[in-house]
């Protein structure tokens, strides 16, 4: 149930950020098309973060899940960063920002999907028990991204038209 205005606004971006996201991960790098999903995808993860800020539902002050929406805008900033300035390495950190940013969204959609299961379900009760569950789930997709990422880094840093 999405309680307010805000709340829409962040789910609306959530699902805009997953879609393109998952889109420019299989589009071909360094491509008018990847910059332009890109853009999108940026576009929204500063949206859904900057509302995630503003949302205070389960303690009423700040909580573990906005110190992960400024590390998520951390890492978008980053990575958009280094495309722009395009120094000498830039493909290889705007790799590692980017794909953390899509593997954090990841584990934020999963941690919302199995709390809103838990809650109802009686499993999870009080706001402490949901943070110490999504602390949980954030734990499991750090691990899976340490394993997965590099197996993914050298083609998604291969020389596109226009990665130069």
């Amino acid at each position: 149930m999405i309680a307010s205005s805000l709340g829409a606004v962040h789910v609306a971006a959530a699902l805009v950020a997953l879609a393109l996201g998952a889109a420019v991960l299989g589009a071909p790098k360094g491509t008018l098309f990847h910059r332009t999903l890109g853009a999108g995808y940026v576009a929204a993860m500063v949206i859904l973060n900057l509302s995630a800020l503003a949302i205070y539902r389960l303690t009423h002050h700040v909580e573990p899940f906005h110190l992960l929406a400024l590390l998520s805008l951390a890492t978008i900033i980053g990575g958009v960063t280094l495309a722009l300035r395009r120094q000498p390495g830039w493909l290889l950190g705007h790799y590692w920002n980017m794909a953390w940013s899509y593997v954090g969204l990841l584990a934020a959609a999963c941690g919302e999907i199995i709390i809103r299961l838990l809650v109802p379900a009686g499993i999870l009760t009080g706001p402490w028990e949901i943070i110490g569950g999504g602390a949980a789930i954030a734990v499991v997709f750090v691990v899976l991204g340490l394993i997965v990422l590099p197996r993914f880094q050298s083609m998604a840093t291969a020389r596109g038209p226009t990665s130069g």
